[in-house]
């Protein structure tokens, strides 16, 4: 088991923020070294979130590697880098160095992207640090509307009361599973809305710009005060709304779990060594396991637990890859 660095105490610098970038804990060295210290970590931490501040992946991401950055004596910097749904951001990590300091969040049905776009590199190149959490999808009303449950919004969008529905940018996960609810659950919106991530679709939705959204229930757990949540997109719904009705409790036979819910993970660039992999995926787990992080987890409900390694993950993300052109076709998207 990694050996956690007592000796480099460096006084915390508080955070800065700028327009898109945080800045918390220690403050070291630039990273733009080789990475080949003798100790590891001793520098910060650079994370890149593909997706919009306030949204699920961006509420684990900083809570899970601040917790890693704070176990271990250094800084950790977070960026939003968003836009061409979630895929600048991961082309930004994919043309970073590989010296384990660079990282960011990986969803499972992302990996529509790399169909969609064909950026020119695969996600089987990227390393995988571990997947760290299950999430639901769960589609988010305007209370406004008074909607209390799924048939409500159907009748609606037939009758032409409303007619958008939000998501993330084309190709994202959410906007794959809005055309699913419309083939196959009979929600029958007319106009797709794109945001950069649930927190911006909040925010819409609580401000009367749209409807209803689909967004994670991680992040719809962290606005129930802004929006109503009315049906869970995965048959066996969410633990974070235990009492919420799902897709199946309307009747629907059709199965549509595959993007109703999805594996959270970390990655670092490809050419990251297999020994700063193992190193990460330690750090990882020993964060996972801590106290910290499972009270952290019981206050808010975000349950997390150490799911598995690179091969654990790589086989998700493969099964991911192959099963999407089944049920949706990419060309249309």
């Amino acid at each position: 088991m990694h050996s956690r660095r007592s000796y480099l105490r460096v006084a915390a610098a508080g955070s800065v923020a700028s327009s898109a970038m945080f800045l918390t804990g220690c403050l070291g060295d630039d990273n733009g070294d080789d990475g080949a210290d003798d100790e590891f970590p001793s520098e910060n931490f650079n994370v890149t979130i593909p997706w919009g501040q306030g949204g699920g992946t961006d509420i684990f991401t900083r809570q899970i590697w601040q917790t890693i950055a704070d176990q271990n004596d250094v800084g950790a910097q977070f960026e939003n880098v968003t836009g061409a749904a979630g895929m600048r951001g991961i082309t930004e990590l994919y043309n970073s160095e590989g010296n384990g300091y660079n990282l960011a969040p990986m969803n499972s049905p992302s990996v529509s992207h790399f169909l969609i776009q064909e950026p020119g590199f695969t996600i089987d190149e990227f390393r995988h640090i571990g997947g760290y959490a299950r999430t639901v999808w769960v589609l988010a009303t305007d209370p406004d509307e008074g909607f209390e449950g799924l048939d409500d919004v159907s009748d609606a969008y037939d009758a032409g009361d409303i007619s958008n529905i939000a998501g993330q940018q084309p190709g994202e996960p959410n906007h794959v599973l809005s055309e699913l609810i419309r083939d196959e659950l009979d929600v029958q919106w007319d106009s797709y809305v794109a945001y950069d991530g649930s927190g911006p679709i909040i925010e819409a939705i609580a401000g009367g710009e749209v409807p209803a959204g689909i967004v994670t229930d991680t992040a719809a757990a962290d606005a129930q005060d802004q929006i109503d949540v009315v049906t869970a997109l995965h048959s066996e719904g969410t633990p974070l709304f235990p009492d919420l009705s799902n897709y199946t409790d309307y009747g629907h036979e059709v199965d549509i779990d595959f993007m109703g819910g999805f594996l959270r993970s970390f990655m670092a660039p490809p050419d990251t060594p297999d020994d700063r992999v193992d190193e990460l995926t330690v750090l990882l787990q020993e964060a996972l396991e801590s106290e910290e992080m499972q009270e952290w987890a019981e206050d808010t409900g975000n349950e997390v637990e150490f799911l598995g390694g690179e091969d654990y993950v790589e086989d998700v993300l493969v099964e991911n890859q192959e099963r999407i052109p089944e049920i949706i076709d990419i060309d249309d998207l």
